[in-house]
């Protein structure tokens, strides 16, 4: 059995990890609530723009779509977009999104396209700088604290992949939030986009649309095809990043559980312990007094 100092070393290491624990888990738990609130109110309006976007787009002749919108005939060149997090112990939010990544990886390059990534958050530039994927760009603060500037910054600088041609698809590996406890790893295609069309609208789907557009529907979608795929992208990160905040919310949670049950047996053990030692020391008392006597 354990002597009396080993025993309150480890109470003393275990209540101090206990405090961490629970001091992450409020953090991380300040920063959920202000992601979740923010999603709430972003994701209506984002489906409010796509219906708004679908519904302009419907009669455009092929020529006169947005290139954005428009798929490639040929894909060569793939852009992956992996959204990990800059920091661990939120549980098995990085390893499974990796995981996720590398199976689409290697299921992309078996169809011959040339696949390169972009990578948000440390996590996943640790993992695929071991590897042969070729990593074009790294983007950590991005991901730090989302803000709509920064994101609608990166989102220009990803529609001008495909505007230079530079490549023809870009996908996204993300954690998309469902609640506190649960999130849906998810590989999207952001670029081009997938909008209902057709050749030829009548006259009463223009009625049924309800709105007198000028100076033309081709002006305005391109207009409104950039605000829709930043809106889009911004949303993404927001996702991942209160998914990432969940996830360490319920990680932290649990290690807190975890440190407070092992000190209850670490008490009862230390008990135990100084009992042991007490009645030892009373033995040695009573027979010392008892050999003074004979």
């Amino acid at each position: 059995m354990a002597n009396l100092k080993e025993v309150r070393v480890r109470i003393a290491s275990i209540k101090s990890t206990r405090q961490i624990t629970s001091a992450m888990k409020m953090v991380s738990a300040s920063k959920l609530r202000k992601g979740q609130n923010a999603i709430l109110n972003l994701r209506p309006y984002e489906e409010q723009l796509r219906n708004l976007l679908n519904n302009i787009n419907k009669g455009l002749r092929q020529d006169e779509k947005n290139v954005l919108c428009t798929a490639q005939k040929t894909v060569t060149d793939v852009l992956v977009i992996v959204m990990t997090a800059n920091k661990g112990l939120c549980g098995t939010f990085n390893s499974n999104l990796i995981k996720r990544a590398v199976e689409h990886l290697r299921e992309q390059k078996e169809k011959g396209y040339n696949i390169k990534l972009w990578l948000v958050g440390k996590k996943g530039e640790d993992f695929f700088k071991k590897s042969n994927y070729v990593i074009e760009e790294c983007f950590h603060d991005l991901i730090e604290t989302v803000s709509v500037d920064d994101s609608f910054d990166f989102a220009r600088k990803v529609m001008q992949q495909i505007e230079n041609g530079t490549f023809q698809r870009v996908e996204v590996v993300y954690n998309k939030f469902v609640n506190a406890a649960r999130f849906e790893l998810l590989v999207e295609q952001i670029l081009p986009m997938h909008l209902e069309s057709s050749e030829e609208e009548d006259a009463e789907e223009d009625e049924k649309f309800g709105y007198i557009l000028e100076p033309s529907k081709k002006e305005i979608l391109d207009e409104l095809v950039p605000k829709v795929i930043q809106t889009y992208i911004y949303r993404i990160l927001l996702d991942s990043f209160t998914s990432e905040q969940g996830a360490r919310m319920t990680a932290m949670h649990k290690a807190t559980d975890n440190a407070t049950e092992l000190l209850k047996n670490l008490t009862i053990t230390y008990n135990k312990v100084r009992q042991s030692s007490i009645t030892n020391e009373i033995v040695e008392i009573v027979g010392g007094a008892e050999a003074l006597n004979s």
